[in-house]
């Protein structure tokens, strides 16, 4: 390589200096300005009817039992056997450390029906195409793109699930639909999911601070697209919040974990 080329402007040299990443994500964030979403600005205002919530928690269910799925795609494609051990044991965590009751689809089943939503019913809820856009949009980064992205997308969604997952919490709460001590969760993702969100970000330290420029634009494609996605999910959510599906009789294939 020339050394005109191995010279690198200002601008580059600062976007790799350490820092730079972390930098780069909370720009994201506050471009992305999720706090604003209509979602969880009705949830902070009181103005989100109690009904309405539960149905869009009906929804979200399964983007909480499909998430697993791409997580466990893009880890199959991670070249660095130590990384790829981090996003293994998240794909453990998710599925309850070998635990029935401790899943997180099993968690969050355990909180709708402490919204009164019962096993039966949550089968006569057809998938929302919202979610089901949502589902297919991290299975499409995780599986047909580069690895870089689908990491970038899914370790930006934990980042925002960490924060999201407060703000709801305390919003049942304060509505006073259910008591603090009967929240399940939405209180342990909060904590949570801040060390899984770095475990992604741990595999895109590297390429970001080592790699090419091409690598570090790929990465920032995979962060934006993270957080466009479920920020657009929790606007999908709020924008059908009165509708009411419902099958004549249960079905069980578009709850398949």
């Amino acid at each position: 390589m020339s050394k005109v080329r191995e010279e690198a402007s200002p601008e580059r040299a600062a976007s790799v200096t350490p820092g730079a990443f972390d930098e780069l994500v909370e720009r994201i964030l506050a471009e992305t300005d999720y706090p604003k979403n209509p979602f969880l600005v009705a949830l902070a205002d009181g103005s989100f009817d109690r009904d309405d919530f539960v149905e869009t928690q009906i929804q979200f269910y399964n983007a909480v039992i499909f998430f697993s799925r791409p997580m466990a795609a893009v880890a199959a494609k991670i070249p660095s056997a130590r990384q790829r051990r981090e996003i293994l044991r998240n794909v453990w965590e998710e599925h309850g450390e070998g635990s029935d009751h401790d899943a997180h689809g099993e968690t969050f089943l355990a909180l709708l029906e402490r919204l009164g939503v019962s096993e039966e019913e949550l089968g006569r809820r057809p998938l929302w195409p919202e979610v089901r856009l949502f589902n297919t949009a991290l299975t499409g980064a995780c599986v047909m793109d580069e690895f870089l992205v689908g990491t970038g997308v899914l370790g930006m969604i934990e980042r925002m699930f960490s924060d999201i997952s407060g703000r709801i919490g305390r919003a049942i709460v304060a509505q006073g639909w259910l008591p603090a001590d009967r929240i399940i969760h939405y209180d342990l993702h909060e904590e949570l999911d801040i060390k899984h969100a770095d475990d992604f970000f741990e595999v895109l330290r590297p390429f970001w601070r080592d790699g090419t420029d091409e690598d570090r634009y790929v990465i920032e494609q995979g962060l934006r697209l993270g957080a466009v996605t479920f920020d657009t999910l929790y606007e999908h959510l709020y924008r059908a919040r009165t509708r009411r599906w419902v099958l004549d009789q249960p079905l069980e294939r578009h709850l398949r974990a």
